[in-house]
């Protein structure tokens, strides 16, 4: 054989290799849109369906319709113009937010009242609307709570709500991240994404699995030890998922040697005080999940325990001890259908 056949076989055989490489279809790879929204940030991570600049521009746009409809923070969305009419007229509202309205009346309902968006009088009188939350006097909140009760609003029909007190207010803040979260992730599944995790504020909703198989986990937050001591929770990749916490540890002020956190109980007019921290609810629908995990904290952790296993709520609830530790309390539901998936924490 001459040197140059030999140049010429090595050439080929080399040739063959990289062709053959060439053609072995790359794994996917995760793709990442991340943003600010709603005071807080967003991050969505997919594999197949769209590419990353055609849904960060959906995404903006999905972001800024809502933020538009359920926004407490600007004069003109349809929630603080529907918040501004003081009548007892019926009025018109989308029918999007009165589906939401529904879903709040439900649980309010099963929650003993302590899920109710028409706090929102006590949130600005109490100031956690704004940077400077105090304790008002004993007067103003009365006369807040006179306005708040879901009871003082009639849902007429599919697209219009009233009033029977005009000073009447919603306050959308428990359950419209949730809301965002599962908007997100219907929105991945719109552009072709069957595997994917949206989370925005830290409320997520995700389905599938990573390239290779791996499924996503979802940490569950210890709220004493922030250092690692908490589970994670492993995603069936067969169905979409929410993920929703709700806390009090850390929106909150302190005044008379006493703090008070933002979860507000609509029934005295008063920020709740008990030693369940957060509450994590799990399940299909994520504002459902949103609003149920308000109103378990709000009810504490033995009302709270009794509604989730009443209600078919699966949750797991950290309860403060007289030590200071937190312990991981889950409800009957969640023992159920989850336990199997939640993975201890990791030694350190």
């Amino acid at each position: 054989m001459t040197a140059r056949f030999r140049c010429v076989r090595t050439w080929l055989a080399a040739c063959a290799c990289f062709t053959a490489l060439s053609c072995t279809p790359a794994a996917p790879s995760i793709r990442t849109v991340t943003g600010l929204a709603q005071g807080t940030t967003y991050s969505l991570q997919w594999t197949g369906g769209s590419s990353e600049p055609e849904i960060a521009a959906a995404a903006a746009l999905e972001l800024e319709r809502i933020d538009a409809l359920l926004s407490n923070y600007r004069p003109d969305s349809t929630l603080e113009r529907f918040n501004a009419m003081q009548s007892t007229e019926p009025i018109e509202l989308p029918g999007e937010l009165v589906a939401l309205l529904e879903l709040a009346k439900r649980i309010h309902g099963s929650s003993d009242g302590c899920f109710d968006p028409t706090v929102r009088p006590l949130v600005h009188a109490w100031g956690f609307d704004g940077d400077d939350p105090a304790v008002p006097a004993e007067g103003v909140i009365e006369a807040a709570r006179a306005t708040v009760g879901l009871d003082k609003l009639e849902l007429l029909d599919a697209t219009h709500v009233r009033k029977t007190v005009p000073g009447l207010a919603i306050d959308m803040a428990s359950i419209g991240q949730g809301y965002t979260a599962g908007r997100l992730a219907a929105l991945l599944e719109q552009h072709g994404s069957s595997a994917y995790l949206a989370e925005i504020g830290g409320e997520i909703v995700a389905r599938g699995a990573k390239p290779g198989g791996e499924t996503w986990h979802i940490g569950i937050e210890n709220p004493v030890d922030g250092s690692g001591g908490a589970p994670a929770l492993r995603m069936p990749p067969q169905s979409s998922t929410a993920v929703i916490t709700s806390g009090s540890y850390r929106h909150y002020f302190e005044a008379d040697g006493r703090r008070f956190g933002h979860i507000i109980d609509p029934r005295s007019g008063w920020p709740v005080e008990h030693s369940l921290l957060s509450v994590t609810v799990v399940g299909e629908e994520a504002a459902a999940a949103a609003a149920w995990g308000t109103a378990l904290l709000c009810l504490g952790p033995i009302a709270g325990s009794e509604a989730a296993d009443r209600e078919d709520v699966a949750a797991l609830l950290w309860v403060a001890s007289a030590t200071g530790s937190a312990a991981l309390e889950q409800s009957r539901a969640f023992t159920l259908r989850w336990q199997d998936l939640l993975d201890a924490p990791a030694a350190r």
